[in-house]
């Protein structure tokens, strides 16, 4: 039940610091657009460069949102040889809503000067995600009250968040890889590579899992994205020979945001 639960997890995308030296050398910087694209094709890990900053979104993601999230295809491109753990209970959510909010922030930006001099808030404002409050709402959403005790953010590392389920078990998820695209004023993509840390007593499981997500504003109060979610095992993994850096478990999503009002809230 618990491996189930790490893979509903991977569908979103909440959710990586470093990559591991024995992964073979990974692909070239690719156009994000492409990459969605040629899906399901997808035969390598992404690079992606390391974050060094929060992921900045448009400025109309600002507000709260409720989400509808649409499993719409899933692929093990291994099968029969090697399936993930609970991929085949995941086809329970093919073409089912999952409805959840999630917020998006405003904060002042913060320009790092050298370590003599203060830094100083710049008063230019950026569009973040609220990270504790997204990351509790999509695993209460798919897991619910009685499987998730809390979701914390690392203070002293934003990129990490971690999941508290019963029985002293975890899920730290670390942003290890990012990288944005504006690609007009209304289209907005970005992908991300998260190291997964599932803990429990006497067991450890570990992969990486890729998100890559087009967003599209279609008017104010309402944005259409679809996503690809990309499972890969780490080099730790004994069956990780099987695949090396291609992906062992492709999810397709579409999901709809409806911007809510006060009233809604």
């Amino acid at each position: 039940m618990l491996i189930k639960i790490i893979l509903k997890l991977f569908v979103f995308g909440i959710l990586i610091n470093l990559f591991f030296y024995l992964n073979p050398p990974l692909a070239l910087a690719e156009n994000l657009e492409n990459r969605l694209n040629s899906y399901p094709n997808w035969n390598h890990q992404l690079s992606l460069p390391k974050p060094e900053q929060d992921l900045v979104y448009p400025q109309w993601f600002e507000g709260k949102w409720q989400v509808t999230n649409i499993l719409k295809e899933q692929i093990a491109p291994f099968s029969p040889q090697f399936e993930t753990p609970g991929f085949s209970a995941n086809a329970q959510y093919l073409d089912q809503e999952v409805i959840f909010p999630v917020q998006f922030i405003s904060r002042s930006l913060v320009s790092q000067n050298n370590r003599f001099v203060p830094s100083k808030v710049d008063r230019t404002k950026i569009i973040i995600a609220d990270r504790q409050f997204n990351g509790s709402a999509i695993a209460l959403a798919y897991l619910g009250e009685k499987n998730v005790k809390n979701v914390t953010i690392n203070q002293n590392n934003s990129t990490e968040q971690i999941t508290k389920f019963g029985e002293d078990n975890e899920l730290i998820s670390t942003i290890i890889g990012r990288r944005q695209e504006n690609i007009s004023e209304k289209e907005f993509i970005t992908s991300e590579m998260t190291r997964q840390f599932f803990r429990r007593v006497g067991n450890i499981y570990l992969n990486l899992v890729e998100t890559t997500t087009k967003y599209k504003l279609v008017d104010p109060n309402y944005i259409q994205a679809e996503q690809v979610t990309a499972v890969y095992l780490s080099p730790q993994d004994p069956d990780y020979f099987i695949a090396f850096d291609k992906p062992v478990a492709l999810y397709s999503y579409k999901l709809n945001l409806h911007k809510l009002t006060t009233k809604d809230n």
